[in-house]
C-alpha cells in the first residue's frame, strides 16, 4: 500500500505544482504529466502482486481526526483491476495531452487543466482503493467537481458551459437521491462506516431489504456508469470537453460507477433472480439504444460518447448473467459473466480511449470534429487513420483484437444462461445473446461509416486542410493499440488476471475461475490465431503486390475524380455523407428513434442544389428529463415572482413552451389510426405481441424464476462476496 499512497502524494504534488506554476503554462503543463505518469506507474506496481497472485494487500489505516472514524485504504483483486485501467488510460492520456495542449498555451488555463488532471486521477485512485464509506464519498465528490472543471475547460463557449452543468447535476442528484441513502442503510445496519464489516452485517436480511440495496446501488452508481435513461450527462459532456478529458470520462470515469456496484454485490447476500433480470434490461436498453443513437450522430465524439453508453450495456449484460449465475448456483456463469464485464472494464478503457484521442488528432489537424466536413484523412494522416481503424475493430468485436475476447466471454455466459434454466431465466439469456448480436452488427455498421466518411473518398469542406499528426500523440496512441492487439492474440496470458475481481465479488476460487473459463479461452484463442494468421497472409500479399508493381517500373496515374455516370462536373457532394450513409437503418428504428429529417431532392434533368440533413434528438433528453426541469424551474418562478406582500411580481419572465410533438402522443395516435384503417399487419403484430405477453406471465406464474434443487455453495472471502445460500 505504500505504493498507492506514494500515488496519490505525487499526484497531490503536481496539482499544487501546476497551479503554483500558472504564469508559466507550459512548466506547469509538463509538472502535471510528469506526476500522472509517475503515479500511473507506482499504481501498476502496487496492482500487480494482487491480479498475478490473487493476493490481497493488508489495509493501510490512517488517522482520522473526526468523530467519524479512522480512514482505511485497501486493495483486493476488484481495486486491483481498476486500479491498473486507470493507470494504463491515464499514463496515455497525459503523454497525449502534452502535445494536444500545446496549441491552447496561450489560449486557455492550462495551468488549472494539468492541476485538475491530477486531482482526477486521484480520486479515481481514491475512490476504487477506499475501505470505509466517508474516504469513498469524499473520493467520489471530488471526482465530479474536477471532472466539472475539466469539462467546462472552454467555458466561454455557451454549450460548454451547459455541458458542464448538466454533467454536475445529473451526478450530484444520482448521488443524493441514492448513493448516499444507501450508505446510509448500511451503516445504519452495519453500526459502522467500515466497509468489511458490511457484508456480514447484511446477512439474513431478506429478500426485500437486499432488493432495494440493490436497486439504490443500480441507480445511484448506474448513473455515472451512464446506463439508460440516466444517461443524459453523457452525449453532452464528451464533444464539450478537452479530447484528453473526453478519453479519461470514457475510458475510466463512468468505470467508477461499475466499480461502486461491483463492490455493492460483493456486500449483498444471495440476491433473488429478479434483480439479475433487471440489471440484464439495463444491460439491453442501454446497448441496443446506445449504438442506434451513435449511429444517427454527426460529431465524431458525440459518436463515440453514445457507443460508451452501449459498452456500459455490455457490461451490464455480463454483471446480470453473473448474478443470474449466483442465483441459479451455476459457478460457470459466474466466472463467465463477472468475467467478461470485467475485462470488458479494461478492454473498452483501451479501445475507447485509442479512438477518443484517434479523433482528437482529427479535429488537432483540421479544427473539426463535424463527420460531414471531413474526407480523405487517410491520405493526409495514415498513421492515424490506421489507428483509428484498429480501434474501430477491437469496438466491433471482430477478431483477433481484444473487444472479441471479452465479447465472446459475455456471449457464453448468455448461451450458458439458456440451459438447464428456468424458462424466464433461459428467454432472458437468449433475449440477451440476440441484443448483444444487434449491437455487434450495428456497431460494424456506424464504424463503417465513421471510417468511410472521415477517412476515405474526399475532403467534403471546401476549405478542409489537415497537417500530419504530432509523434508524440502518435506515440501515446500506439500504447493502447498494442495492448488492443495483445490481449486479443494472447487472451490465455489476460483473462486468467481478472480472477482475483471475480473472487473479491463472488468468492469463487481462482482455480475454480481458470476451470471454468478453460473451454471458452481454448475457442477463443484458436478463432483468434486464426484470424491473426489470416491478416498476416493479406498483410504480406499487398506488400508483395506493391513490391511487384514497383519492380515493373509501372508509372504512377495521376489522381482523377471517380466517373460519375457522365455527370459533367462531378465533386466531392456527390459522395456518400453520414447522414445518407445511415439514414435507411435509421429509418429502419424510427419507432425508438423518432429522427428528424430535412430534405431537398433533385428534381428534372438540371438539377438544382439539392441536401439531406437529419437530427435525431435523445428521448431521455428532451421527453423525459427536459419537460420535468421545465416544470421544477416553472414552480421556482412562480415562487419567485410572488412578493412578500402576496402580489404578484411585475417582471414575470415568459416561458417558451415549445412545439415538438411528444413521442408518446404520436405513437397512440399512430396505433390508433393504424387499427382505425384496419391493416392485416397491423392486426398480426397485435396477436404475436399479446401472444408473447401471455407466455412471459404464465411462465412467470407457473415456475419458480430459480431452477430446482439446491445451488452449488461458492465460497467467499472474508472480506466480501455474495453468499450463494440462498436467500434469508
Amino acid at each position: 500500500m505504500s505504493a498507492i499512497l506514494a500515488s496519490l502524494a505525487m499526484l497531490l504534488g503536481g496539482a499544487a505544482l501546476s497551479a503554483m506554476l500558472s504564469r508559466m503554462a507550459r512548466l506547469a503543463l509538463m509538472a502535471g504529466v510528469a506526476s500522472i505518469i509517475g503515479a500511473s506507474i507506482m499504481c501498476l506496481i502496487a496492482a500487480w502482486p494482487c491480479l498475478a497472485h490473487s493476493s490481497e494487500a493488508a489495509p493501510t489505516t490512517l488517522a482520522w481526526p473526526t468523530p467519524l472514524g479512522e480512514a482505511r485504504l485497501a486493495l483486493d483483486g476488484l481495486s486491483a483491476w481498476f486500479l491498473v485501467t486507470i493507470a494504463l488510460l491515464s499514463s496515455t492520456v497525459a503523454l497525449y495531452a502534452w502535445s494536444y495542449m500545446q496549441a491552447e498555451i496561450n489560449r486557455g488555463p492550462v495551468p488549472a487543466l494539468a492541476a485538475f488532471l491530477c486531482i482526477l486521477v486521484a480520486a479515481l485512485i481514491l475512490v476504487v482503493t477506499a475501505a470505509d464509506a466517508v474516504l469513498f464519498l469524499i473520493g467520489w465528490e471530488t471526482m465530479m467537481l474536477a471532472s466539472f472543471f475539466l469539462v467546462s475547460f472552454h467555458h466561454r463557449r455557451r454549450e460548454v458551459r451547459r455541458a458542464a452543468w448538466i454533467y454536475l447535476i445529473a451526478n450530484h442528484l444520482g448521488t443524493a437521491l441514492f448513493v448516499l441513502p444507501l450508505f446510509g442503510m448500511l451503516a445504519a445496519k452495519a453500526g459502522t462506516l467500515d466497509f468489511q464489516f458490511f457484508r456480514a452485517a447484511l446477512q439474513g436480511e431478506g429478500r426485500d431489504m437486499t432488493t432495494v440495496l440493490f436497486l439504490l446501488g443500480l441507480f445511484g452508481f448506474g448513473t455515472k456508469a451512464g446506463f439508460m435513461p440516466m444517461h443524459i450527462w453523457l452525449p453532452v459532456a464528451h464533444p464539450a470537453a478537452p479530447t484528453p478529458v473526453s478519453a479519461l470520462l470514457s475510458g475510466v470515469v463512468i468505470k467508477a460507477g461499475i466499480y461502486g456496484l461491483l463492490r455493492l454485490l460483493s456486500w449483498l447476500p444471495a440476491l433473488p433472480a429478479r434483480c439479475a433480470i433487471v440489471m440484464l434490461v439495463f444491460g439491453m436498453v442501454s446497448g441496443c439504444l446506445g449504438v442506434l443513437y451513435a449511429l444517427a450522430q454527426h460529431d465524431i465524439k458525440r459518436l463515440l460518447a453514445y457507443h460508451s453508453i452501449e459498452n456500459i450495456g455490455i457490461i451490464g449484460l455480463g454483471i446480470g448473467m453473473g448474478m443470474l449465475g449466483q442465483s441459479l448456483g451455476r459457478p460457470a456463469l459466474v466466472a463467465l459473466g463477472y468475467g467478461g464485464a470485467l475485462l470488458h472494464v479494461l478492454n473498452h478503457a483501451l479501445f475507447k480511449g485509442l479512438l477518443f484521442l484517434s479523433a482528437g488528432a482529427v479535429m488537432h489537424a483540421t479544427g473539426t470534429g463535424d463527420i460531414e466536413r471531413l474526407g480523405g484523412l487517410a491520405r493526409m494522416t495514415p498513421v492515424n487513420a490506421g489507428l483509428f481503424l484498429l480501434g474501430a475493430v477491437s469496438i466491433c468485436g471482430l477478431p483477433p483484437f481484444n473487444g472479441f475476447v471479452s465479447e465472446w466471454m459475455v456471449f457464453g455466459s448468455l448461451l450458458g444462461g439458456t440451459w438447464g434454466a428456468s424458462r424466464s431465466a433461459a428467454g432472458m439469456g437468449a433475449m440477451g445473446a440476440i441484443s448483444l448480436a444487434l449491437m455487434g452488427g450495428l456497431a460494424l455498421a456506424c464504424f463503417a461509416k465513421v471510417f468511410g466518411v472521415v477517412f476515405l473518398g474526399e475532403p467534403r469542406g471546401r476549405t478542409l486542410q489537415a497537417h500530419a499528426t504530432p509523434p508524440l500523440m502518435g506515440t501515446a496512441m500506439f500504447v493502447p493499440a498494442i495492448l488492443c492487439a495483445g490481449i486479443g492474440i494472447l487472451p490465455g496470458v489476460f483473462v486468467p488476471l481478472a480472477g482475483g475481481g471475480v473472487r473479491a465479488v463472488a468468492g469463487m476460487g481462482v482455480r475454480e475461475f481458470g476451470g471454468a473459463m478453460q473451454p471458452i479461452l481454448t475457442s477463443v484463442t484458436q478463432l483468434s490465431l486464426f484470424a491473426t494468421l489470416l491478416a498476416a497472409i493479406i498483410i504480406v500479399l499487398l506488400l508483395l503486390n506493391r513490391i511487384l508493381i514497383k519492380q515493373a517500373g509501372a508509372t504512377v496515374t495521376r489522381a482523377v475524380m471517380t466517373w460519375g455516370c457522365a455527370y459533367a462536373k462531378p465533386s466531392a457532394r456527390m459522395q456518400y455523407t453520414a447522414s445518407s450513409f445511415a439514414w435507411s437503418l435509421i429509418q429502419s428504428f424510427r419507432s425508438l428513434l423518432w429522427p428528424q429529417r430535412k430534405w431537398v431532392a433533385p428534381v428534372g434533368l438540371f438539377t438544382a442544389p439539392s441536401e439531406l440533413e437529419t437530427h435525431t434528438p435523445d428521448m431521455a433528453e428532451q421527453d423525459v428529463f427536459a419537460p420535468l426541469m421545465r416544470g421544477a424551474g416553472r414552480v421556482f418562478r412562480m415562487i419567485r415572482t410572488v412578493s412578500w406582500t402576496g402580489e404578484p411580481a411585475l417582471r414575470a419572465i415568459p416561458v417558451d413552451a415549445g412545439g415538438r410533438a411528444r413521442p408518446a402522443r404520436v405513437l397512440v395516435a399512430g396505433v390508433v389510426t393504424a387499427l382505425r384503417q384496419g391493416r392485416i399487419h397491423v392486426y398480426l403484430a397485435f396477436i404475436v405481441f399479446t401472444l408473447l405477453a401471455v407466455f412471459i406471465m404464465e411462465s412467470l406464474s407457473s415456475r419458480p424464476l430459480s431452477a430446482p434443487g439446491s445451488p452449488v455453495p461458492i465460497s467467499a472471502p472474508a472480506g466480501g462476496g455474495i453468499d450463494d445460500g440462498g436467500s434469508k
